[in-house]
């Protein structure tokens, strides 16, 4: 069985502003809304699109969020339960 990518995570400098480029500016519906984390559904079949804090993100990494650390995007396989690895 092939693997999807489920969500790809782009870790942005201002949240706020990429949240209202995605959501107002490109009509994407927000799925979830945290403080420090959006997901926007991209439409049946698709794959989510996730903006996060750069610096969340890069923490969360385990890496610097300033020169060859953290990049600022990830590709992630989500599953609803172990079962469903």
């Amino acid at each position: 069985m092939p693997v999807q990518v489920t969500t790809v995570m782009i870790g942005v400098e201002d949240l706020a502003r990429s949240k209202k480029f995605y959501g107002e500016g490109l009509g994407c519906a927000i799925a979830q809304d945290y403080p420090n984390f959006v997901l926007f559904n991209m439409g049946e079949g698709s794959s989510s699109l996730a903006l996060y804090e750069r610096e969340a993100a890069a923490q969360d990494a385990g890496v610097s969020s300033e020169g060859s650390g953290f990049r600022g995007v990830s590709f992630h396989y989500i599953v609803s339960s172990k079962e469903g690895r």
